[in-house]
């Protein structure tokens, strides 16, 4: 098996975060999928010398250098005494070399112009606005780090920030509108957090993709009863049109062509990444979190975008808070 590459961590302990063992939870962990990680509160063993240590790492080849740089890093580097100093000095000496990159990554956005040598004409890549959200940064370290492009790089970055979006937009709507469903694993009646049982829409009764299969009827199925099916097994029709109208019962004041599209979109995916998980006999409860995980992790995030209204929309939270 070949050897993992080595990624050096370069920062500057103190500022906002004083001891940043967030570094261990997100960036190290995420970089430790592909490479052997030089972060050196677990590296420099007691008794042995900093700069020892660091300059025999900074040998190795090939070898990546992510320098988080924050206020504390460019304060932390202006001090000819620092760690941080002596070893900017030793990344000069091989800056150039082959088999070294060196990557500066922005953490305040008022570090940029001000980086220190040998990082002032190096390509930065930018996650001041992760940071300042305090959103993960080990998916674009591990991304970078792999030779990630500036144009994959920026997609990623935008795709992070727009998942933040469409969670800040969620948690303000179910915060306003609370709903879960209980699904019987005895019975297969279907309830809402209000107790009231969960009846097919009004659009899919009138639906040509639905009408026809509600008024279906058997032991563990009939929907104008509130009765549903699921079971641990491949998303029956039937399991769609419980999606379907599952969604829909989050979102009681979409009812426009296209809204209809989306919240379809979302119930098959529902059926896909939950309710065929749930085995026959066994009961359920779906809430918002699930939705919100599921329609993110698995292509639903259009349909997500297009049923929770903007931040600047209030009057629809409240309306589908007094429909609830």
């Amino acid at each position: 098996m070949d050897e993992k590459s080595t990624a050096f961590i370069s920062y500057a302990w103190g500022g906002k975060i004083e001891k940043k063992e967030w570094l261990r939870d997100d960036i190290v962990h995420y970089l430790s999928y592909e490479f052997s990680v030089f972060w050196d509160r677990d590296a420099i063993p007691f008794g042995e010398a900093s700069d020892d240590v660091i300059s025999h790492v900074l040998a190795e080849r090939p070898i990546v250098v992510l320098c988080l740089c924050d206020l504390a890093y460019l304060a932390s580097a202006s001090r000819v005494d620092s760690g941080l100093s002596s070893e900017l000095a030793m990344l000069t000496q091989i800056a150039g070399s082959e088999g070294v990159r060196i990557i500066p990554i922005i953490l305040d956005r008022e570090c940029i112009g001000k980086l220190p040598s040998p990082l002032t004409k190096k390509t930065y890549l930018d996650l001041s606005a992760l940071h300042a959200r305090e959103l993960p940064l080990g998916d674009a370290a591990l991304a970078v780090a792999t030779g990630g492009t500036q144009a994959q790089m920026a997609e990623l970055l935008s795709s992070q920030l727009s998942r933040a979006d469409i969670r800040d937009r969620a948690e303000v709507y179910f915060n306003g509108m609370p709903m879960k469903l209980y699904g019987s694993g005895s019975t297969h009646e279907v309830r809402t957090v209000h107790g009231q049982y969960l009846l097919p829409q009004q659009w899919m009764c009138e639906s040509s993709n639905w009408k026809y299969m509600l008024a279906d009827e058997n032991e563990t199925y009939h929907p104008p009863k509130g009765i549903w099916h699921w079971d641990h097994w491949s998303p029956s029709r039937g399991m769609c049109a419980l999606g379907t109208d599952a969604c829909s019962a989050f979102f009681p004041g979409r009812t426009g062509v296209d809204d209809i599209l989306a919240i379809e979109r979302a119930g098959m995916l529902l059926a896909e990444h939950f309710i065929c998980f749930v085995k026959k006999e066994e009961s359920f409860i779906l809430d918002s979190d699930d939705l919100v995980r599921v329609l993110i992790n698995h292509g639903g995030i259009n349909a997500l975008d297009r049923l929770l209204p903007s931040l600047d929309e209030p009057e629809l939270v409240a309306s589908a808070a007094q429909s609830s």
